[in-house]
């Protein structure tokens, strides 16, 4: 985190902050304290930012409609914001609203829909647009409406049951079959939501909230109460932070790659400086750790990274992560202009004579529409034609298209397998992040597979098949391979090292973030403009499974 000291400077009492949710870099909620008003009309808003809110934004349009046609007819429903709003700056409740909102309130609404909570200045809490359950006893509960997942299913005695509750009919239990994923934003908005609630005098009489999200027919409740304190701790950091009670200075974390103030912009007023260029000119030693790792070598007296390069193999104490001479090389390789630097004496990566390159597009967590193969014939025996396959789906997701798409996927995959043992060639199959393809593999096997919850659909294996598969040495995790052999300055992901290695896409835009946009266009579009959103997927897809081979090819060089 950013360093934060106390300082003499103030402004109003009256100021108030959002949910921790939204900005959890104290020095990120100082620049916004200092902009200009309006500042966001002119900043880089991320492209993932900006298509998960759009996302999110949809689904509370569909769920909206849902709710609205399924309410009895003696239930008080009060619609305050219409079929559309999102999360995005600027997209802020209005004084009309928050008078409806009160209404509502006032008037005992079963369902306030699209509810704007006003800012409560004695807190030092923004207003925040939720929706709102009435509670059996009195007052209401704070609902999220989001579009990720908030259970998975549950499968061992272990796991935290999911309560679960209907918005217009109140009534928690748990649901035996669900997990329940807690994220920590999502508390933090509930809490926020929860607050101000109190402060208008109704709340329920126990901090409570739920969500509505992926996974779950119905709202997934959240008892509040374990995480009220340290909301509000984190809460009043970050009012000291916007009342000039507390001092920041920019430092590298992991919310930087979405922050419009890392790298900054060209403002109406002229440039507005970004972090990274300040961080950079004092070659801060949070350029090559992580937030974690900053304080520990600080505090040693390494601030920049020339004092890291320069240091013994002692490590420092309180440090955590990675091993520090993984650090100290970093250092090393930013001083030296290296991106990509070995850290051993010879890396290697299992090859074999049958090779597999594997790649999945996704919409969030809508489904996967598109498997990506290469096929390379190693030892130049043949089998079938090298090169690419897709197999895809275009319908909106979800659908049960998506597990026919995958049972070919699966079937042409296990071929390959298969026909090479029985040659007596040795085969394996890699992706990049294994974490993802796992994911994807084995949700489609749990949804469409023999025991499908949402289809059964010939052809999809069953989940103990996918997962003897990809536990097999023959799944290999090409990122794991570059993480325990290779430190960079830049991360270690595909779009950093495949260059590296030689390699180029052909799409100047590539990138995960960029495809949700196509995609999400190409379902929008119709005829010619349609099919050049779908090739250029493909194209990108089929691009990311060679850059997967150049990798492998690049690593064998290596070694």
């Amino acid at each position: 985190m950013e360093d934060a000291e106390r300082t003499t400077g103030r402004v109003p009492d009256a100021a108030v902050v959002g949910p921790a949710s939204g900005a959890r870099c104290l020095h990120r909620v100082a620049r916004e304290r200092d902009a200009r008003p309006g500042w966001w009309r002119t900043a880089p808003l991320d492209e993932g930012v900006r298509l998960r809110a759009m996302a999110a934004a949809d689904r509370r349009a569909g769920l909206r409609e849902r709710a609205l046609a399924g309410a009895r007819p003696d239930a008080a429903v009060v619609d305050v914001v219409g079929d559309h709003w999102t999360d995005l700056p600027g997209d802020v409740p209005g004084d009309d609203d928050e008078e409806v909102t009160l209404r509502a309130l006032a008037d005992g609404a079963a369902l306030v829909w699209g509810a704007a909570l006003p800012a409560d200045e004695g807190s030092g809490r923004a207003g925040l647009r939720c929706t709102l359950a009435a509670v059996p006893g009195g007052g209401y509960a704070p609902v999220l409406v989001v579009n990720h997942k908030v259970v998975d299913p549950r499968r061992g005695k272990g796991s935290s049951t999911a309560t679960v509750t209907r918005l217009l009919d109140w009534a928690p239990a748990p649901d035996p079959t669900l997990r329940v994923r807690r994220h920590p934003a999502d508390l933090d908005r509930l809490v926020h939501a929860w607050r101000l609630l109190e402060a208008v005098g109704h709340a329920a009489s126990s901090p409570v909230g739920a969500v509505l999200g992926l996974g779950s027919a119905r709202a997934v409740v959240h008892d509040l109460e374990p995480v009220l304190d340290p909301a509000d701790r984190t809460h009043a950091t970050r009012l000291a932070v916007v009342r000039g009670e507390l001092d920041t200075a920019p430092s590298r974390i992991g919310e930087c790659r979405t922050c419009p103030w890392w790298e900054g912009w060209e403002d109406r007023d002229g440039p507005v400086e970004g972090c990274r260029g300040r961080l950079v000119l004092s070659d801060d030693v949070s350029l090559v750790v992580g937030g974690g790792q900053v304080g520990p070598l600080r505090a040693r007296g390494m601030r920049t990274v020339a004092d890291l390069a320069e240091a013994g193999p002692d490590r420092p104490a309180d440090w955590n992560g990675e091993p520090y001479s993984d650090a100290v090389l970093r250092a090393r390789a930013h001083r030296d202009g290296e991106v990509v630097v070995p850290k051993v004496a010879r890396p290697t990566i299992p090859r074999a004579d049958v090779e597999v390159d594997v790649d999945l597009e996704s919409h969030l967590d809508d489904g996967a529409y598109l498997w990506g193969t290469l096929l390379t014939l190693r030892d130049g025996r043949p089998l079938e034609d090298e090169g690419y396959r897709p197999f895809v789906t275009w319908s909106r997701l979800p659908d049960a298209d998506e597990g026919r798409a995958f049972a070919e996927f699966w079937r042409w995959l296990t071929g390959i397998r298969d026909r090479a043992a029985g040659q007596g060639r040795s085969f394996r199959a890699y992706c990049y992040s294994r974490a993802a393809e796992n994911g994807w593999l084995l949700s489609s096997a749990g949804r469409f597979g023999p025991e499908g919850t949402l289809a059964v659909v010939k052809g999809v294996p069953g989940v103990a098949e996918v997962r003897r598969f990809i536990s097999s040495p023959l799944w290999v995790d090409v990122h794991e391979a570059v993480a325990t052999q290779f430190v960079s300055t830049s991360g270690l992901g595909l779009k950093v090292v495949a260059p590296v290695a030689g390699f180029t896409w052909r799409d100047p835009e590539a990138g995960g973030e960029a495809s949700l946009g196509w995609y999400r266009d190409a379902q929008a579009a119709r005829g010619v403009e349609r099919d050049a959103g779908r090739e250029r997927i493909l194209a990108y897809n089929e691009d990311d499974v060679r850059a997967t081979r150049a990798v492998r090819e690049w690593i064998t060089r290596f070694g």
